[in-house]
């Protein structure tokens, strides 16, 4: 027995570097509970103070509450940690600004003192966990990760240098790819060659693959960003004032908007810019889409790992993810981070499913399915012949999970029914011992929203239910609808239909190449579980797109299935392929992707980019407008909503639906001389480029509003320029005022 659990030679420095890793990350979590709380005591002003708290926020508690719980999988323990890290920040956020005792000192104190209660229980976890059997794959050549890493940072150099050089606002209706430099693209090449040789070679380097497909996202999905020195899309600062508000009274204004019903996100965020430093959480913004996606990333890989059976098909399917990605949801928002946790919860019940003895459903299939939810699998293993875990652990997997649920179920009004969904599906399909963990799903969402987001539905019952069972209403909300104004912007958004349908029907062809493997009916079910909501809500005609969105991470390792299986076809029917042919095809491949990616994805970069000078224009202006004072705008994009929510007040102009005479709209509502107008003005390029795009206006009609205005002898000029123009109504003042120039 003894010589039973020692490892074999060769395994032993993979035993030794794994446990390392294990205690290495349990170290971590532990001095960031006490240095985190230390440095929010003092308010310390030292440099990394931001780093440490977004670290604290995805580590502590969840890295030792996870390792104690003896799960024998290692990356299951880390997306699982993720998930109870983000939910106890959500959690904790929320818990102080509904009991009126808001306090990011106490709540993040209370976090790290859980987690060092649980530290101990960690250690010892890992101490007694058993060597897993040999690895009989090879070790990656460590000259091949140099030349890997080492391409990866060519590229990254490649793409600042075009920050310096790429001008979003010069995009028209074609997006992004009329307007990335050379410098871009080159850098997408670097990166498809990389994944490229990565994917192909006889021995996979994990790293070197998980940098590529980092870096991919960094360089299309941040591009923008970096190059503005600001985060986009516009709403993004609606919830940065949204934190600005909870940070600033500890309160939840709940009857002024009804995202504030779930506060989770919110209060979760305000927690964490306090704990960080910062004045408001703008610097958390401008990353935020590229954090949430390396956040979801390990759970994507182990669901594309479970589902294929192949670590090279989960990374292909991870490099479709990023790829097929366009929709533009991992902003800083409830929904990115709600995404992260449905995604993790489905990794850890996929995983708990697919290393488990599960009874075989003897029959013809149709009674097979009957039977199927009186199925049971067995606990979890640790691999093929393992041990299963004990009941405890399965217990204390189940009390985790449903910690995440009601985290998400506090934080975001639609993931939860979508979580509800996939729950079933498990239950369903005689995957999951948790059987009944839909039903506290679905009784936790029910709850929260007849008792704790009666801000949203009260006096709000027919908007809320008058889309329930219209389907073909709200689909045509969610894609018809949006096919308007420029018409080559329109011909333009039938490129990311056309792109998200090519990852369905290649998702579909890889199911039919998997239905006979344990897990294929799942999978279908959970591919489809989301369409139920087109059957709840239009949400705001965003509902076909958050269908796709949930998703995605298992059409992403499906359609992977579908590709791989298509390109050895390609090999058998040729004469002879060559490794370097190979790469060639696979290069061509993955520049495609990306190229596919920046054109889908920077679609709307004209008019969602916010650029700095905006953004210090519009903290002019919130500064200088006294309380209750009324600003504006011709647009809903931009950085506006920042900061003061409750104190001033946007102002459409002109008023909505009026778009035809406009300046005797304007006329209308401001009065002749402007005096019943609002105490500021704020138009930028941006909403003059969504006014055409999206609605057809002619170019310069933003031009047209500011000049009515001035000729109403009410409004003077603060400043004016191709960006921002800043009109404020009265007599003028100083020049510089207010933000101008």
């Amino acid at each position: 027995m003894a010589a039973a659990a020692r490892p074999v030679a060769g395994q032993a420095g993979a035993v030794t570097a794994g446990r390392r890793f294990d205690l290495g990350a349990v170290a971590l979590a532990g001095v960031l509970a006490v240095v985190v709380p230390t440095l929010t005591m003092l308010d310390a002003a030292v440099p990394g103070r931001a780093l440490a708290a977004v670290a604290f926020a995805v580590a502590v508690p969840g890295v030792p509450l996870a390792y104690a719980l003896r799960l024998p999988h290692r990356l299951a323990t880390v997306v699982l940690a993720l998930c109870l890290s983000v939910a106890a920040a959500l959690l904790g956020g929320a818990a102080g600004a509904l009991l009126g005792r808001w306090d990011p000192l106490t709540a993040v104190t209370v976090t790290a003192a859980v987690g060092l209660v649980a530290t101990p229980f960690a250690v010892s976890a890992i101490q007694a966990a058993p060597v897993p059997p040999p690895d009989p794959a090879p070790a990656a050549p460590r000259t091949g990760r140099i030349w890997g890493l080492g391409a990866v940072a060519v590229a990254l150099s490649l793409w600042w240098v075009a920050t310096r050089q790429v001008d979003a606002g010069a995009a028209g209706a074609v997006g992004l790819v009329a307007v990335a430099p050379p410098a871009y693209w080159l850098a997408l090449l670097v990166l498809a060659g990389v994944l490229a040789w990565a994917l192909l070679r006889p021995v996979l380097d994990h790293v070197v693959l998980a940098a590529g497909c980092l870096a991919a996202v960094v360089c299309c999905y941040l591009l923008v960003n970096v190059a503005d020195a600001a985060a986009g899309p516009g709403t993004t600062w609606v919830h940065v004032g949204f934190v600005d508000f909870v940070s600033r009274t500890g309160e939840l204004a709940t009857g002024a908007d009804a995202r504030f019903s779930w506060p989770g996100f919110l209060a979760g965020t305000a927690q964490l810019v306090a704990t960080a430093g910062l004045a408001d959480a703008a610097p958390l913004a401008l990353p935020g889409p590229a954090f949430f996606a390396a956040l979801a990333l390990p759970a994507l890989w182990l669901i594309g790992r479970l589902l294929t059976g192949s670590p090279r098909l989960a990374w292909l399917g991870a490099v479709l993810y990023v790829a097929f990605n366009w929709y533009q949801q991992d902003y800083l928002s409830a929904q990115a981070v709600g995404f992260v946790l449905y995604t993790g919860v489905l990794a850890v019940l996929l995983w708990a499913f697919m290393s488990a003895d599960v009874p075989p459903l003897p029959g013809p299939r149709w009674r097979a399915w009957l039977r199927a939810p009186r199925r049971v699998p067995g606990r979890p293993r640790a691999g093929p012949g393992g041990r299963a875990v004990s009941g405890a652990t399965v217990v204390g997997l189940e009390a985790a999970l449903t910690l995440v649920i009601a985290a998400l179920v506090v934080s975001h009004q639609l993931t939860p029914v979508a979580l509800v969904a996939a729950l079933l599906c498990f239950t369903l399909a005689g995957a999951t011992r948790l059987r009944t963990l839909w039903v506290a799903a679905a009784a936790m969402f029910v709850g929260w929203f007849s008792y704790g987001a009666t801000g949203f539905w009260t006096g709000h019952i027919e908007d809320l239910f008058g889309d329930l069972g219209r389907v073909r209403g709200n689909v045509s909300t969610g894609v018809g609808e949006r096919l308007v104004g420029d018409p080559l912007y329109q011909q333009m958004q039938y490129s990311r239909i056309g792109w998200t349908g090519l990852l369905c029907l290649a998702a579909a062809a890889g199911w039919l190449m998997v239905r006979r493997r344990r897990g294929a009916v799942l999978a279908a079910g959970l591919a489809a579980a989301p369409a139920v909501l087109m059957a709840v809500q239009s949400y705001g005609g965003e509902v076909v797109i958050r269908c796709a969105l949930y998703a995605s991470p298992v059409l992403a390792p499906l359609a992977a299935v579908a590709v791989a299986g298509a390109g050895r076809t390609l090999i058998r029917v040729s004469w002879k392929v060559g490794p370097a042919l190979r790469v060639a095809a696979a290069f061509a491949s993955v520049a495609v992707l990306l190229a596919m990616l920046t054109t889908t994805r920077g679609l709307n970069a004209s008019f969602e980019h916010v650029t700095a000078a905006q953004v210090e224009r519009a903290r002019g202006v919130l500064a200088a407008a006294p309380d209750g004072a009324r600003i504006g705008t011709v647009e809903a994009v931009g950085p506006l909503p920042l900061a003061r929510f409750g104190q001033v007040f946007a102002v459409a102009m002109p008023p909505p639906g009026c778009r035809g005479d406009v300046p005797a709209c304007l006329l209308a509502q401001v009065g002749a001389d402007g005096s019943a107008g609002p105490e500021y003005v704020y138009v930028t390029g941006t909403q003059e480029k969504a006014g055409q795009l999206r609605s057809g206006l002619p170019a310069g009609w933003t031009d047209r509003i500011v000049d009515t205005l001035l000729h109403t002898g009410g409004y003077h000029v603060v400043t004016r320029s191709a960006e921002v123009t800043v009109l404020r109504r009265g007599p003028a003042r100083g020049r510089g005022a207010e933000g101008g120039s």
